[in-house]
Order: C-alpha cells, then structure tokens, then sequence
C-alpha cells in the first residue's frame, strides 16, 4: 500500500520533533504533589515546568490543594513567575502540531494573539493522532477477524466473517486516505 510514512524523510524529522515534548511531559510529571515534594518545591521551577507543558491554571490550583493537606502554602507569585515564563515556549506555533500529534490536550493557555493559530495547528496534529489511533484500532480488529475466520466452524459463520473482513477493508482504504490527506495538510505548515 505505498512507502510507509515512516521511510519519509519529512516523517523522519517530525519523529525527530516529537522528543521535546515528551521530554517535558517526563518534567510537568503529575498535577498532584505529596507531601515530601511541596516541602522542598522550589514554585518557580515547578511553575516553569507546569508552564512549558501547557497547563492550566486549575494545576496550580491542586497543587495548592495537595500541598495544604500537608501544611505547605505554595508561593503563588514565584509559581506563577515560572509559568508565565514557561508558557511562551509552550506557545511557540512550532510546538502546537508536536502537542496535537502526542495526543495531549491543549487547554487554551496561549495568549488571545497566538491562540487561533496555535489551536488550528494543534488540531491539525491532533487530527493525524486520532487517523492513526483509528487505523491502528481496524489492524487490530483485522486481526481479530482472521483469528475468528481461521477457527470458524461452519459456512455460514466463515461466509459473514469474509464479508466483516471485506468492510473492514473498504473502511481502512479511506481511513488510509484520511490520514494522508491530514498528514499532507500538516506538512504544509512546514
């Protein structure tokens, strides 16, 4: 069915993208703190994290929550210092198809200037994330169906698990086409 897309020299480069934000994903870790870690937070930093991953304010809010539990007020100036200055890497228009494309969410942190574009490029990355999740779901239905085919018993069940396969098939020809269509739309933002 083609060259895979990931023998595609732009392909290639798009991997080779997608590793920072993974790698701030490992950083931003969870919304919640225990107490150990609210003890010893430098907020700034833990700001500056939450930031360059793109999370909303409410974060701030459970940390607030997690750490008064253990009787740690965070410093809401200093987080709030790190987050505005992690949000405008976060923000970057190169950076809003990486997010889309990791399937995260994007809740709408980017200022009013960037949010229209940043939003239309994470939802072109989105929409190659959620093609490719679906084709991997029907080779995994395809799959399922073979097993079924090859321990069918009777005529009539084999002749209905042929004909599932077949429109299975069909659905999977124009998912494929759908996901070059999207991939194709992301590449022009290149």
């Amino acid at each position: 069915h083609g060259v895979s897309p990931f023998t595609n020299n732009r392909c290639m480069n798009l991997l080779r993208c997608l590793c920072w934000p993974a790698a701030v994903l490992l950083l931003a870790g969870c919304a919640t703190m225990d107490p150990s870690e609210c003890k010893v937070a430098n907020w700034r930093d833990v700001g500056l994290r939450d930031g360059l991953a793109g999370q909303p304010l409410s974060y701030m809010e459970a940390r607030t929550k997690d750490c008064a539990k253990a009787g740690v007020a965070l410093n809401v100036p200093l987080y709030l210092d790190g987050r505005n200055a992690g949000l405008p890497q976060y923000c970057r228009l190169d950076n809003a198809a990486r997010v889309g494309l990791a399937g995260q969410t994007y809740h709408g942190v980017c200022a009013p200037g960037l949010d229209a574009e940043f939003r239309h490029r994470f939802n072109l990355g989105r929409e190659v994330y959620r093609m490719r999740s679906e084709l991997r779901s029907m080779d995994q239905r395809r799959q399922t169906l073979e097993d079924r085919l090859a321990d069918a018993r009777g005529d009539e069940e084999r002749r209905r698990l042929r004909e599932d396969l077949r429109d299975l098939d069909y659905s999977t020809r124009h998912a494929r086409d759908r996901l070059r269509d999207a991939e194709r739309a992301l590449d022009r933002l290149r």
